[in-house]
């Protein structure tokens, strides 16, 4: 956009976002243990267990969190530059507001996540294993057409907690 506000040309686009999330991706336990993830690839050696500790269970939380719209361990969401009328929960499930006074809707924290109460649901875990036995299985090649499948599958079960898919 021009400093006028006008477009530049009729190709030129504008988003502007009606606000900011931030929620911290790092998780003290994740929702999968090593001895889940080694049950699920059936594999009962430790040469792997590292690789599955430190880089393959937190990028299948993260990347099913994304999918999903769920925080998969319980954590502050901060909302920023909400334009709304009134205050929103996008990330969940929602568990309680941080922000105590509810006059505040522009900015504001709260928390979200599964927890003892509200434990994660077995499908969403079958499709964070599922994302971890695909990336071990492919840990060393480029992304193939078999890999694709392999994502579509767990995807198909964390896009049935997106509250926000067709908003």
């Amino acid at each position: 956009m021009g400093q006028s506000g006008q477009r530049k040309n009729k190709n030129e686009m504008s988003v502007v976002r009606p606000l900011e999330i931030a929620y911290n991706y790092q998780v003290a336990t994740e929702p999968i243990t090593l001895a889940e993830a080694k049950a699920w690839l059936q594999i009962d050696f430790t040469d792997w267990d590292s690789l599955l500790t430190s880089q393959l269970i937190p990028a299948a939380r993260i990347e099913s969190e994304k999918a999903s719209g769920m925080l998969y361990v319980q954590r502050n969401v901060t909302i920023s530059n909400n334009k709304r009328d009134e205050r929103i929960y996008p990330i969940g499930p929602w568990v309680s507001d941080v922000t105590t006074d509810e006059t505040e809707i522009e900015n504001y924290t709260y928390s979200a996540g599964f927890n003892n109460s509200n434990p994660l649901p077995q499908d969403l875990k079958v499709a964070m294993l599922r994302r971890i036995a695909t990336d071990f299985a492919y840990r060393q090649n480029l992304i193939t057409v078999q890999e694709q499948y392999a994502q579509k599958n767990s995807i198909t079960t964390e896009l049935k907690y997106r509250a926000d898919l067709f908003v």
